[in-house]
Formats: structure tokens, sequence, C-alpha cells
């Protein structure tokens, strides 16, 4: 057996698709920005009383079930086994790089505007009906408008963004013939990338 040279650096070990955490994070995130999108909508056409209090309990669960799994998507990053690179052009690459990044911040931003809109009107509300969540800080109910601007202008941005994410992952499919789509499917087994 010989020996490794001294000072070399191994090569990474990369995987034709992503591991099944990042998946899950992936679908899962899909599924809660759905919900929470849902239940904003059917809440604003709700007259006060104990049903649009439900649907905001709900709206605010999905909010912060968002941000809970994003961070943990960026916590995953580090640690989640590499995927095979792709030979793609510059342009390209930063494209993707910088939806990625927007993706990310308005996973965070956009829910963290709505948790910060109920604190400034002084409302708390039930995670999923399990606990109470109280307002965390204290605002001038003055900020409440621009919070709510704010919030609905990120709302637009995130429906945006995820529609040109799902066309980029249509066009890596269809036009450029790649696998980026299939990298992310959840059906999507080891054995299925060896044959």
């Amino acid at each position: 057996m010989t020996n490794p040279i001294p000072g070399a650096t191994a090569l990474p070990t990369y995987h034709p698709q992503h591991d099944t955490l990042t998946k899950a994070l992936h679908w899962g995130s899909l599924l809660a920005v759905i919900a929470a999108a849902a239940t904003g909508w059917i809440m604003e056409d709700l007259a006060k009383g104990a049903a649009k209090t439900q649907v905001v309990n709900l709206h605010a669960s999905f909010g912060t079930l968002i941000i809970g799994l994003t961070l943990l998507r960026l916590l995953w990053r580090g640690g989640a086994p590499a995927v095979e690179p792709l030979r793609r052009p510059w342009w390209l690459f930063v494209a993707a790089k910088t939806m990625q990044v927007a993706l990310y911040v308005l996973l965070v931003a956009l829910p963290l505007t709505g948790i910060v809109m109920m604190a400034a009107k002084g409302r708390s509300f039930e995670m999923f009906g399990l606990f109470t969540v109280p307002p965390l800080l204290t605002l001038d109910r003055g900020l409440v408008h621009s919070i709510e601007e704010a919030h609905e202008v990120m709302v637009n941005l995130l429906i945006g963004l995820v529609g040109l994410h799902t066309l980029a992952a249509l066009m890596h499919h269809y036009v450029l013939k790649d696998d980026v789509l299939l990298r992310m499917m959840p059906h999507r087994s080891s054995t299925d990338n060896q044959s």
C-alpha cells in the first residue's frame, strides 16, 4: 500500500443527486410556502372573528416554519454531500447563485416581517395550536403600515422568484437536457443514476 503524498488534499467525492435531507427540506419548504400563501389569501377575505383568528394563526405558524426550515437548510448546506458540479457558462452559474441567495433572503425576511407586523399590533399567535408565541418586541403602531407594504412587496417578489426558479428547472430539463431537475426529485434513488 502506498502512502499518500504529504501535503496533498483529497479530491472531493461528488454525488449524482442531492441527499435525502436536502430534498426533504427543499420540498417541505415549498409546501410550507404554498400553505402560507393560501392562508394569507384566505384570511384577507374573512371577517374578524374566530375563523379569521384560526387562519391568521396558521399563516403565522407556516411563516415561522419557513424561517426554521430555511435556517436548517443553510446550516445543512455546509455538511451536505457535494453534488456533481455542472459544466455551464459562467453567467448561468452567477444567475443560479443570485437566484438562490435571493430566495433564501426572502424565505427569512418575508415571514419575519409578518411576525414583526403582529408584534407591532401587540398580537400573539398559536403555533399550530401547540403553544402561544407572544409579541417578541414592542414597536410603534405607526410602523405597521410600512411593514405591511414591505410584506406585500416581498410576497410579489417571492412569487416571481419561485416562478423563475421553476422555469429555470424546466429549462435545464427540456432545453439544456441536464439533470438539475432530476437530482432534486424526491422519488429518485441512487440506483437510478447508475443505470
